[in-house]
């Protein structure tokens, strides 16, 4: 029988916690955006078949990660996005852009002269899309995705500890919300495994004319 790990080495796992490799990960990508993806990602490795992914988040490479953002992070209430698709151009409830761009912000300028004349122009474009802004919460502050679905399932599996009825009810949707991602994660795979690869081509010449580079 497989070995239980210990506190000490679950937390070694818990890199979230960790500053160095979370001082990295924000280097790479919005955290405050990506960071629930991330979560979701981890509770999805946790499901009884998602132990054969065994690369954490951070490990991911930038395509793994972009799977993993496009499956659950809510690109609707960032405060920006990065187009991917010229349909996007003109998509209500965003800023437009234009192929021929050729306006140029004036660095040199002062903060406040800058930002007046950003959101001069963002009310302008909002009365033309008829959108009207969300309305922030008093008191409110970013705290980030709970990872605590995550501990105390790994706790929970190496059976680390007592729970009162409230971990145990949060282990409890810790492991349906795995499963649920996991069949998600599956799916995601899968169509990506189905889009064309452009230079299949090269497969099908040969060696050498298909290492050729130009």
């Amino acid at each position: 029988m497989k070995n239980k790990l210990t506190l000490k080495d679950i937390r070694k796992k818990w890199w979230w916690k960790r500053k160095e490799i979370l001082r990295a990960v924000k280097t790479e990508v919005d955290w405050p955006a990506v960071e629930e993806a991330a979560r979701n990602y981890e509770l999805m490795r946790r499901s009884p078949k998602g132990k054969q992914f065994t690369q954490a988040y951070w490990q991911l490479s930038r395509e793994g990660k972009t799977i993993v953002h496009t499956l659950w992070v809510n690109y609707g209430q960032g405060t920006y996005r990065n187009v991917t698709n010229s349909s996007q151009f003109t998509e209500i409830g965003w800023t437009p852009v234009y192929e021929n761009q050729r306006r140029q912000w004036n660095l040199r300028q002062a903060d406040n002269l800058l930002i007046k004349e950003f959101i001069r122009e963002i009310k302008a474009l909002r009365t033309i899309q008829k959108i009207h802004p969300q309305h922030p919460l008093k008191g409110e502050h970013f705290r980030g995705a709970s990872w605590t679905l995550i501990e105390l399932l790994d706790r929970k599996q190496n059976g680390i500890g007592k729970f009162n009825e409230s971990q145990r009810h949060t282990i409890s949707e810790a492991k349906r919300r795995a499963k649920k991602y996991f069949s998600q994660y599956k799916n995601a795979l899968a169509k990506q495994e189905k889009i064309p690869n452009p230079f299949a081509f090269l497969l099908e010449l040969p060696n050498d004319v298909a290492t050729l580079q130009p």
